[in-house]
């Protein structure tokens, strides 16, 4: 599999800031002991014809803000984008990206073990179509911290309404490319497909991030 370069992100307004490598990782870690300011997810999360949002954010004692974001396609894709962002303060992070995820959908509370069984069985059921999780996943991870989505007894809605895969294409997916990898790991007519969103600022975070992650063994 072709490997794509990472590109360099410039700052816009409304977007959050890149955890700077060289302390990014020592900072995640302690991150996820810091306390839970909220955990929140789309409103509408258990419908699979539409892509969700979740983020979990931490606030240390000294007040530095810690949030860790996913766009996960429930239906068929998994976990198509994942970052973790800091802020010097709660109002920071409210207005930098909070307002920002508002935007485009309403966001709930959710309980921490809910997120990570979600993010879980997207991945699962992803990985099963040939699809990888963003690679910057690991990031939110770090962020959440030692969960128990095993505990979690609520039902993840997986493929579309009628068990099948179904495909939302976002507007950086290459959607011939996607679907063959459907026809060959499940079989021509055996999932649906949503025609391209068109509003590329819901994914605007990592542009280049945005492109399916497909398996090896399936290009």
């Amino acid at each position: 599999m072709k490997r794509r370069k990472r590109v360099k992100k410039t700052k816009r307004k409304g977007a959050a800031r890149e955890i700077p490598l060289s302390t990014g990782k020592a900072m995640l870690r302690r991150s996820s002991k810091w306390p839970l300011l909220e955990c929140i997810i789309s409103a509408g999360w258990r419908e699979t014809n539409q892509i969700i949002q979740l983020c979990v954010v931490r606030q240390s004692p000294q007040g530095d803000v810690i949030a860790g974001v996913c766009v996960i396609d429930l239906g068929c894709l998994g976990v198509k984008n994942a970052y973790a962002a800091p802020f010097q303060s709660v109002s920071e992070y409210r207005r930098e990206l909070r307002s920002h995820l508002t935007k485009h959908q309403k966001l709930i509370p959710c309980d921490l073990n809910l997120a990570a069984k979600v993010i879980v069985e997207a991945v699962q059921y992803a990985g099963s179509l040939g699809f990888r999780p963003n690679r910057d996943l690991k990031n939110v991870l770090l962020v959440m911290g030692d969960t128990h989505p095993e505990t979690c007894a609520e039902e993840v809605p997986l493929g579309g309404e009628d068990g099948r895969p179904l495909f939302i294409a976002g507007p950086y997916d290459d959607p011939a490319r996607i679907m063959r990898v459907l026809d060959r790991k499940v079989g021509p007519g055996n999932y649906h497909f949503i025609a391209p969103m068109d509003d590329p600022a819901f994914f605007e975070e990592d542009v280049e991030g945005m492109t399916a992650e497909i398996d090896d063994e399936y290009e």
